[in-house]
């Protein structure tokens, strides 16, 4: 492992994961897409990471203007509202629940099926309990035989080589999240 992959906190979670190997040939274009061409998922997450960094501008605003205040929750709903229903044209029944190691660098699952080592893959994951999904260019880094999972079980580790700023916040959230759950638990027990 990198120093890279080190530094990030791991969390042991629950997600559901979709693949699609994307061959060397059509990578660049594939790359080329992926940055101007935002999918459906990181455009949702885009408005609700901006409208997360103007968090205290709303505070001053419905304190010194409510009206203002409760017209722009309304337009702020309106769009999340929009950008869900675009998601409901995402092809979700394609992804597969699996128990997982995330950090905001990388993820390691188990599957059947095992790509080859510096595959580059696209990555749809989706977030669970919050159904948050994002989309992923990643390269597999490792691919083991497992043999406490079973027979045909492979363990893959994937290290996230490009993410749209927004959806790296929102996993990035969602695994500090986790962890001080898990703080919380532990300090409870």
């Amino acid at each position: 492992m990198t120093a890279e992959r080190r530094r990030y906190y791991r969390i042991e979670e629950d997600v559901m994961i979709s693949t699609n190997r994307i061959e060397a040939g059509e990578f660049d274009q594939r790359l080329e897409d992926f940055w101007s061409n935002e999918h459906a998922f990181s455009i949702r997450n885009d408005f609700n990471f901006q409208i997360s960094q103007h968090i205290a501008d709303r505070h001053q605003i419905d304190k010194k203007m409510p009206e203002l205040g409760r017209y722009l929750s309304v337009l702020e709903k309106q769009i999340d509202r929009l950008t869900e229903k675009l998601l409901l044209d995402e092809d979700e029944q394609s992804m597969t629940r699996k128990s997982s190691n995330l950090s905001a660098q990388g993820i390691s699952y188990y599957d059947v099926e095992a790509p080859q080592q510096d595959d580059r893959l696209e990555l749809k994951l989706k977030l669970l309990p919050s159904g948050l999904r994002l989309v992923i260019i990643a390269r597999v880094v490792l691919v083991e035989t497992d043999s406490d999972q079973g027979p045909g079980e492979y363990r893959i580790s994937l290290d996230f080589e490009h993410l749209h700023e927004a959806d790296r916040e929102i996993l990035i959230k969602h695994i500090h999240g986790k962890q001080m759950e898990s703080l919380s638990s532990a300090r409870e027990s």
